[in-house]
């Protein structure tokens, strides 16, 4: 009887752990970029007093990173997630940087 060669593809335990890896990096850093990214933007669009539109922007982004970290390991698919987070980190704040400090 002969032995049958090893697998080449990695065994799904890796592949699932990897992949978590990969969640817990996009909820944790691409979540926190994403809700400030937000929370940026919402004080600089806010027809309101500056300071005012700060602290509701910094009270809003604990809701909002909360959200996202919920949805990250919610979501079964990790590309959309990814996609998602880092997506809107990436486009509010470029926004954000675009339309620079509120006068």
């Amino acid at each position: 009887m002969q032995a049958t060669p090893p697998c080449p593809t990695p065994a799904p335990a890796a592949t699932a752990r990897w992949s978590m890896v990969a969640r817990c990096i996009t909820a944790l850093v691409g979540g926190y970029g994403a809700a400030a990214a937000l929370a940026t933007l919402l004080a600089r669009l806010l027809p309101i007093d500056r300071a005012e539109a700060t602290a509701l922007g910094m009270i809003l982004s604990a809701l909002l990173y909360a959200l996202i970290g919920l949805w990250c390991f919610h979501e079964p698919r990790l590309g959309r997630v990814a996609a998602w987070v880092w997506g809107t980190a990436i486009i509010g704040g470029g926004l954000a940087w675009l339309l620079g400090l509120r006068p």
